[in-house]
C-alpha cells in the first residue's frame, strides 16, 4: 500500500485522499466518502475472485457496498489464486462497479484476461510495487553473495518439510540467517519447526526496512513482497513461490522466483551470480498513468 499511495498521488497530485477499508463491509462513513468522491482507487494483490460474494473474498462488499461504490479504478490488483470463471454475481458486481471509463492496472496476464472477459478495458502493469525496479535500479543490485540473509515463511501455506528444508539451506550457505515474521502467525508457524540459531527480526516493517538499511544481506523467503521490498532497498532476492502470485508476476516479468521445494535451483542462485533483470512493461504503465493527465 505504501506503493498505491505513492503512484496514486504522483498521477493526482491535485487529490485529497481517504483510505477505506476493503478486508471489512464498509460503515456509513465510508460510503458517504466514497458517495462523494470523483474516484476511487483500489489497490489489493489478491483483492479479486471469483466469488466475490464468498465469505473467504479478501474485498468484503454487501449490498449497500455495491451500491455506493462508483469510478473504481484498479491498480496492481490480481485474482485471487488459480480458480474458475467468475460466477455470475461476481460479474455483474465487477461490470457495475468498475468504471468504463478508465482503463484498469493489474498485475499479471492471468488477472487482465479475467477482467477482459468480462469486457473491462486493462493492462497487465505487474505489481505495482515493483515499478521502481527499472533497469538502472536492478543493475545495481548485487549479483554475489551477502554473508547473511534474511528469510520468511507464510503460516497460511503451510510445508513444514519444505520449509524446514529451506531453513537448514540458509543455515549452511550462510554465516547468519534472520527471519522476518511479516504476518503474525508466521512467527510461531517458524518456531514450531524447531530450527535453532536464527535471529529473529522484529514484527513490524519499521524493524525489516531498518535491518535492509543498515545490513548488507540477501533475501531468500516465501513471501513475495517481502522479497519486493529488499530489491526497492537494494538487496538482491529469491523469491520461493506458494501460490499464484509470485509464479505468474515471474513469468511476465522475470522476478526471481522458484518453486518453494527447489533446494537445488535455490543453492545453484546462492552462488550463481545471476543478474537481476526485471522486464517491466513500461508502455502499459504509462498508458495506466497518462490518462489521469489533466486532473
Amino acid at each position: 500500500m505504501d506503493a498505491v499511495a505513492e503512484v496514486a498521488r504522483a498521477v493526482l497530485p491535485d487529490g485529497y485522499f481517504y483510505r477505506v477499508a476493503t478486508h471489512e463491509r464498509m460503515g456509513a462513513t465510508s460510503r458517504g466518502l466514497i458517495r462523494s468522491s470523483d474516484l476511487s482507487i483500489v489497490g489489493g494483490t489478491n483483492i479479486l475472485s471469483s466469488s466475490m460474494l464468498s465469505k473467504h473474498a479478501l474485498w468484503k462488499l454487501g449490498l449497500k457496498d455495491i451500491l455506493s461504490l462508483k469510478s473504481v479504478v484498479l491498480l496492481g490488483v490480481g485474482w485471487h489464486a488459480y480458480v474458475s470463471a467468475p460466477k455470475c454475481s461476481t460479474r455483474f458486481i465487477l461490470k457495475k462497479i468498475l468504471s468504463g471509463k478508465y482503463i484498469h492496472s493489474v498485475r499479471d496476464s492471468y488477472t487482465a484476461d479475467k477482467l477482459a472477459n468480462i469486457g473491462k478495458r486493462v493492462v497487465n502493469t505487474s505489481c505495482v510495487t515493483m515499478w521502481s525496479l527499472t533497469p538502472e535500479h536492478c543493475a545495481a543490485l548485487p549479483r554475489n553473495k551477502a554473508n547473511k540473509v534474511v528469510t520468511t515463511l507464510t503460516f497460511y501455506k503451510k510445508d513444514r518439510e519444505a520449509d524446514r528444508g529451506l531453513l537448514s539451506l540458509l543455515k549452511e550457505e550462510y554465516e547468519e540467517v534472520a527471519f522476518w515474521p511479516q504476518q503474525s502467525h508466521d512467527l510461531a508457524y517458524f518456531q514450531s519447526l524447531g530450527i535453532s540459531g536464527i535471529e529473529i527480526i522484529q514484527p513490524q516493517l519499521a524493524s525489516y526496512n531498518s535491518v535492509l538499511d543498515s545490513e548488507d544481506v540477501d533475501f531468500i523467503g516465501t513471501r513475495l513482497h517481502g522479497g519486493i521490498r529488499a530489491m526497492q532497498k537494494g538487496h538482491r532476492a529469491l523469491i520461493m513461490s506458494v501460490d499464484n502470485r509470485a509464479t505468474e508476476i515471474s513469468r511476465d516479468t522475470n522476478l526471481p522466483v522458484l518453486n518453494r521445494s527447489d533446494l537445488q535451483g535455490a543453492r545453484l542462485w546462492i552462488h550463481g551470480g545471476t543478474a537481476t533483470e526485471i522486464r517491466l512493461p513500461l508502455q502499459a504503465i504509462e498508458t495506466w498513468k497518462l490518462q489521469f493527465a489533466g486532473g
